[in-house]
């Protein structure tokens, strides 16, 4: 008989939604130059090549973020799932399901 703990998963699955957020955060202090005052790349005014290259660079970082909350928003919705299949399995079972002793 396999083990599992639908509450367990849901918490799981609510803590890989907290990470997305904190992926979220994370990619919103990657700015570019033009952005923000403080970005972390430093100013350097008139120079064009630099301003592109930190440009793409930026959007480079940007897409691994956005891949990787999808990942984790597609993880989370699984587990989501499986813990909810799971509990309803129980249910089904402790309504349907008789044991017969043989006597």
């Amino acid at each position: 008989m396999p083990v599992y703990d639908a509450d367990s998963m849901a918490i799981a699955a609510r803590q890989v939604e907290k990470l997305k957020d904190e992926f979220r955060k994370s990619k919103d202090k990657l700015t570019g130059m033009d952005h923000e005052r403080e970005s972390p790349f430093g100013g350097m005014d008139g120079a064009e090549d630099a301003h592109s290259a930190v440009g793409e660079f930026k959007k480079g970082v940007h897409s691994q973020f956005d891949a990787a909350g999808q990942h984790m928003d597609a993880l989370a919705v699984a587990m989501r799932r499986a813990a909810g299949l799971m509990t309803e399995m129980d249910q089904v079972a402790k309504s349907d399901i008789t044991v017969h002793e043989d006597k």
